[in-house]
C-alpha cells in the first residue's frame, strides 16, 4: 500500500493540478493553459513511471513510447511556460520545434515495438528496459531500438543546458522590466520561478544521473525510489500552487506600460530633470504612494518614462523600484525612532509599502537588519 502511494504520488499531484486548471480553462490566461498542458504531460510521464514499477511488462511496452514522448516534452513545455509569463507578444512559432525530438523518438520507438516479433520484444523489454540478463542474440531492429532509447537519454541530458540558460534569461529580463516600472513588485515578481528553476535544475541533474543509471537500478529495491518520488512530487506541487496563484504576467505589464509619449528632454536638461526627481521624492514624498509607477513620475515631469528610467539608472545608480524603496526605508527609520513607538504595520503603510512583508524584506535588504533590530539598536545607543 505504502509502495503504491509513493510510486503514484507525483502522478496524482500532476493529475490534481491538471483538473484544477482545467475547471477554469476558459477563464485562464495563456500562461495558465500552458501550465495545464505541462501538468497533463507530467501526469502522463509519472503514470509511465508507475506502470514501469508495477512490473506489468506487457502493459509497459504499450506505455513506453508515451513515456518517451512525455519525458522529452516536459522541460521544453516548462520553458514555453516561463516564456509565456515573461515575453511580450504571441509565442514564437520556432518554439514548436522544441517538441520535434519528442515526436520523432516516441513514434520511432512505437513503430519498432510494433515490428519486433512478440518473443524478441518480450526479451528486449526484459533485457534493455528492466536490466535482466538475456541469452538470445537480438536482431538489427532490436539493436536499433536500443540506439533510439539511448539517444533519447542523451538528448534529455543535452537539452538541460539551453533550458537552464533561456529560462534564466527570460526571468532576468522580466524582473528587470518590472523593477524599472513599478515601485511595488511583490505580486508581480517571478522570483519564485527562479527559485523553483534552481530546484528543478538540481532535481534534473539528479534525474540525469538516474537516467543514465536506468530505472532498472531501482526496480528491485523500493527504498531507493522514495526520495526521488517525494522530491519530484514536492517540486511539481509547488509549481502548480505558485503558478495557479500567479495573477500577473507580461500581458499586464504591457497594459500598464502603454502611455502617450511626451516630448523628450535633451541631454542639456538632464541635471535639471535629476533635481526635479529629487524634489518629487524628498519634498513632495511621492514615494509614499504604494502603487507608484515610473509613468507617474514621467507624467509629473512631462517627459517619457524611458528618459526618466535612464536618469535613475545613471544618476541614482539604481532601478526605479530600488530607488523608491530606499526613500521609503529612510522615511520608515524616522518613524521607527519616533517616541510614539508606532507599530510596524502603521510604519509600513505610512512609508508607502503595499504590505508589511514588502516592508520587512526591503528593510532587511537595505539595512541588513529587521526594523525591530534597528529600533532596539538605536534606542540602546541613545541610552548609552
Amino acid at each position: 500500500m505504502i509502495r503504491d502511494i509513493v510510486l503514484t504520488l507525483p502522478f496524482f499531484v500532476c493529475f490534481f493540478w491538471s483538473l484544477t486548471l482545467l475547471v477554469d480553462y476558459k477563464k485562464n490566461d495563456r500562461s495558465k493553459n500552458i501550465l495545464l498542458l505541462f501538468m497533463s504531460i507530467s501526469a502522463l510521464l509519472y503514470a509511465g513511471h508507475a506502470f514501469y514499477f508495477s512490473m506489468d511488462k506487457k502493459v509497459y511496452t504499450l506505455i513506453d513510447p508515451f513515456y518517451t514522448f512525455s519525458n522529452l516534452a516536459v522541460f521544453p513545455l516548462f520553458l514555453v511556460y516561463i516564456r509565456s509569463l515573461t515575453k511580450e507578444g504571441p509565442l514564437d512559432k520556432r518554439l514548436y520545434w522544441l517538441f520535434a525530438p519528442s515526436f520523432v523518438f516516441s513514434i520511432t520507438s512505437a513503430v519498432v515495438y510494433i515490428l519486433l516479433p512478440p518473443d524478441e520484444l518480450s526479451e528486449f523489454v526484459n533485457s534493455f528496459v528492466y536490466g535482466e540478463t538475456s541469452g538470445i542474440r537480438f536482431s538489427g531492429l532490436a539493436l536499433f531500438q536500443t540506439w533510439v532509447l539511448k539517444s533519447a537519454r542523451i538528448y534529455f541530458a543535452l537539452f538541460l543546458i539551453p533550458f537552464a540558460y533561456y529560462s534564466w534569461m527570460y526571468i532576468h529580463q522580466y524582473e528587470k522590466k518590472i523593477r524599472e516600472f513599478y515601485s511595488d513588485t511583490e505580486k508581480r515578481t517571478l522570483i519564485w520561478t527562479g527559485k523553483l528553476l534552481s530546484a528543478v535544475i538540481l532535481a534534473v541533474v539528479f534525474a540525469m544521473v538516474l537516467n543514465f543509471i536506468g530505472k532498472s537500478f531501482f526496480v528491485h529495491d523500493f527504498t531507493l525510489v522514495i526520495a526521488p518520488s517525494l522530491i519530484f512530487a514536492s517540486l511539481l506541487y509547488s509549481i502548480g500552487y505558485l503558478g495557479q496563484k500567479q495573477s500577473f504576467n507580461i500581458s499586464d505589464y504591457e497594459l500598464d506600460s502603454t502611455e502617450p509619449e511626451r516630448g523628450n528632454h535633451h541631454d542639456s536638461s538632464r541635471s535639471k530633470l535629476y533635481e526635479e526627481i529629487l524634489l518629487l521624492m524628498e519634498t513632495k514624498q511621492i514615494f509614499r504612494n504604494p502603487d507608484l509607477r515610473i509613468t507617474d513620475v514621467s507624467n509629473l515631469l512631462k517627459t517619457n518614462r524611458t528618459y526618466v528610467s535612464g536618469i535613475i539608472n545613471t544618476e541614482f545608480n539604481s532601478t526605479f523600484c530600488d530607488m523608491v524603496n530606499q526613500y521609503r526605508i529612510e522615511y520608515s527609520k524616522k518613524l521607527l525612532l519616533d517616541r510614539n513607538l508606532y507599530i510596524l504595520h502603521y510604519i509600513s503603510e505610512e512609508s508607502g509599502f503595499a504590505s508589511i512583508n514588502s516592508f520587512m524584506r526591503a528593510f532587511k535588504k537595505f539595512t541588513g537588519m529587521t526594523p525591530g533590530q534597528f529600533r532596539k539598536q538605536n534606542i540602546t545607543n541613545n541610552n548609552n
